[in-house]
């Protein structure tokens, strides 16, 4: 049944304006126009955010991390400083890729206007932007509820704490409750920060691989209604066929375009995730610690590892977009079309059996089999640690 929004224009875009606004907020996607005082004083305010919010948090939690003088608190830094870290180098990598990212924005419109069905509008909105504003529902519930929680952890602790183990050049322990209380308050607001990288970094991989299973996913819907029209010629089914290898090719662009763009960031991403499970169990299951720490700890392992978890559907909805188009290919009337049409349909098919998978790292493939693989991997480094602190108490 045909409904009401699905005659209306479908503009796939929308889904990613909230992050390239936060990228413009964050410094790092300047405005078009410098003729504004804004554009004009861009790079300043970009050097300015940046070092101030970005720098100043990453030097702080690796130098935490470097005077660790414990196992524990080797373990408690690096499930905190490693994630950060790799927020920042991917947040650097869309400033280095975004003029790739956004010529995507330019494909995107076009198969937009290559949606001829309200059937394929559907898709693209219910499979495409809605899913991806549901994907950024959760993820905003879930970093609000980690950053949350680390409040709650501040409150209740017994004793002076941060929300997150960090290195301030002063002695805010020990100092007069009002330096304690200014702490906590910057020291907070540059997480606030940071759950904003977080988020945007997080979400906006996920909403391209959406966006681009639902445009093949409609794309599969033109070829398999492809040489059923009684009311075409066979010149006109030929052109229809030409057009949609044309708009193929578009999907593959975008594919090509978001390997290289997400590559070194999903990898170490997947890295990161192993560690932080290996540190975070480590430190939940070997060492004695508080119940709100452990809470504090518990929901940024899950969260971190919801998010590859995330990546990695997003990834698995591709490759299976990109299945459904080679069923899609083969459910055209082929055998009532000329040879000519059937030559090029064979081309199709054969560029249509190399799955659509995106690889992290080159060699990795972003599926759901490799986030099992590091989970698995994760547990390995976890029983070694537990090797290692048994033959030292021994």
């Amino acid at each position: 049944m045909v409904q009401a929004g699905d005659l209306l224009p479908v503009d796939s875009t929308a889904a990613l304006k909230l992050h390239w606004r936060i990228f413009r907020l964050m410094g790092i996607h300047p405005p078009k126009g410098r003729e504004s005082f804004f554009g004009q004083h861009y790079r300043s305010y970009s050097i300015f955010w940046n070092v101030t919010f970005n720098v100043s948090m990453s030097l702080s939690m690796v130098v935490n991390f470097l005077m660790s003088n414990s196992l524990e608190s080797f373990c408690d830094s690096l499930s905190v400083a490693m994630p950060h870290s790799i927020y920042m180098l991917k947040l650097l990598n869309v400033w280095a890729v975004r003029d790739r990212l956004l010529q995507t924005h330019r494909i995107l419109r076009y198969l937009d206007t290559r949606l001829c069905s309200p059937i394929e509008r559907r898709i693209v909105r219910t499979k495409g932007i809605r899913r991806s504003h549901r994907l950024h529902l959760t993820i905003i519930i879930a970093v609000g509820f980690v950053f949350g929680c680390g409040i709650a952890y501040i409150i209740l602790s017994s004793e002076r704490t941060l929300m997150y183990p960090s290195w301030i050049p002063w002695q805010w322990k020990e100092s007069t409750t009002a330096v304690f209380v200014s702490t906590v308050v910057v020291h907070t607001v540059f997480l606030a920060e940071t759950a904003v990288v977080v988020y945007t970094v997080a979400t906006y991989p996920c909403t391209y691989l959406i966006l681009l299973s639902a445009h093949t996913r409609a794309l599969a819907c033109r070829f398999a209604r492809l040489g059923h029209s009684a009311r075409e010629t066979e010149q006109q089914t030929h052109l229809r066929l030409l057009d949609y290898i044309q708009d193929h090719q578009k999907l593959l662009q975008i594919l090509k375009s978001l390997e290289h763009s997400l590559s070194r960031g999903s990898f170490l991403q997947f890295f990161c995730m192993a560690c932080s499970q290996c540190t975070t169990c480590y430190l939940i299951l070997f060492e004695k610690i508080g119940f709100m720490p452990l809470v504090n700890m518990l929901c940024l392992l899950l969260t971190f590892t919801c998010e590859t978890l995330l990546l990695c559907y997003s990834a698995e909805l591709v490759h299976q977009a990109g299945d459904n188009l080679l069923s899609a290919v083969y459910s055209s009337n082929w055998l009532d079309q000329p040879a000519l049409f059937r030559r090029y349909l064979v081309l199709v098919l054969v560029r249509c059996q190399k799955p659509m998978i995106l690889y992290s790292g080159i060699v990795v493939p972003l599926r759901m089999t490799s986030f099992l693989t590091f989970c698995k991997g994760a547990y390995s480094m976890l029983t070694l640690l537990s090797k290692m602190r048994k033959s030292t108490i021994d």
